[in-house]
């Protein structure tokens, strides 16, 4: 089952597909952020949903209410669920949807002093350098560096990142984005782009450690601002899906060359840059 805002390509390999209303069609949960104030924000829907997208809010209270239950979900909409929460809150909901902001003073205390002291969840309460815990359970109770692997000959080390005009891949079927980012590029340091006998606009193609290789050709973009060992992606681009119509087969994704990635042992988080591709000219 797949939940998207868009045809995206995970949509194609779905055999249920709900398809989700933008967040300009839909109540979202409150914000609420411990500032110098307290301030509660509102994200509600401007326009009706178009076709047959649906909130996730409904999503969940329907399949919820097949399967039986419907307990769980003692409120008609999203609206009168979010009434609820600021009823039990003590907060005018009329007002927060009239304001869109609300901020209560005196009920926030973000900055440490004398009477407002911070509390760890550690044994002594305290910020611990020296972990006793982790000791105990085997692991190192002073974190030790460790030297992450290191590119071949040939290969560069992959790097990826946001847009400064797109969000993720959810923007590049815009058609007033695509028009000013239709594609993304390889970034190559210049020094090391000239030593391979690359110029701007070169289309060339990445093959990964595992020799797994995107079928789009990307371009090159010869820059001084990345180091001569790595390479850089914009996120969001090389989609393959026939609905997406502009994204369509544009760019190069960088998750077509994650071949591997690393969890931390301690907490699951995962790292992706440990992987490595070489740039191949004409192929």
């Amino acid at each position: 089952m797949a939940v998207d805002v868009l045809p995206a390509d995970i949509v194609n390999y779905a055999d249920v597909v709900l398809p989700e209303c933008t967040y300009l069609e839909r109540y979202d949960n409150l914000n609420v952020g411990k500032f110098k104030d307290l301030e509660i924000a509102l994200r509600q829907s401007a326009v009706e949903a178009l076709w047959e997208t649906k909130p996730s809010w409904w999503m969940a209270k329907e399949l919820g209410t097949k399967l039986g239950l419907t307990d769980f979900f003692p409120w008609k909409d999203g609206e009168e669920y979010l009434a609820k929460r600021c009823t039990a809150g003590g907060i005018d909901f009329a007002e927060l949807k009239r304001k869109g902001v609300i901020v209560k003073s005196d009920q926030s205390a973000p900055y440490i002093t004398e009477a407002n002291q911070p509390e760890f969840a550690t044994p002594s309460g305290k910020i611990e350098l020296y972990s006793a815990q982790l000791a105990e359970k085997g692991f190192d109770p002073v974190p030790k560096y460790t030297k992450h692997p290191q590119p071949t000959e040939g290969y560069f080390r992959l790097l990826f990142g946001r847009s400064p005009l797109h969000t993720f891949s959810r923007t590049s079927n815009n058609f007033m984005l695509t028009d000013l980012v239709p594609e993304n590029a390889v970034w190559v340091n210049s020094k090391r782009g000239r030593a391979l006998g690359l110029k701007d606009g070169d289309l060339v193609t990445l093959v990964n450690q595992d020799n797994l290789s995107p079928p789009n050709k990307i371009k090159v973009k010869l820059t001084e601002r990345i180091r001569e060992d790595a390479v850089y992606l914009q996120h969001g681009f090389g989609v393959h899906s026939a609905g997406m119509t502009r994204a369509n087969n544009k760019g190069v994704g960088d998750d077509e060359l994650i071949g591997h990635y690393s969890v931390d042992p301690l907490m699951g988080g995962t790292a992706m840059r440990g992987n490595f591709v070489k740039i191949v000219k004409g192929a």
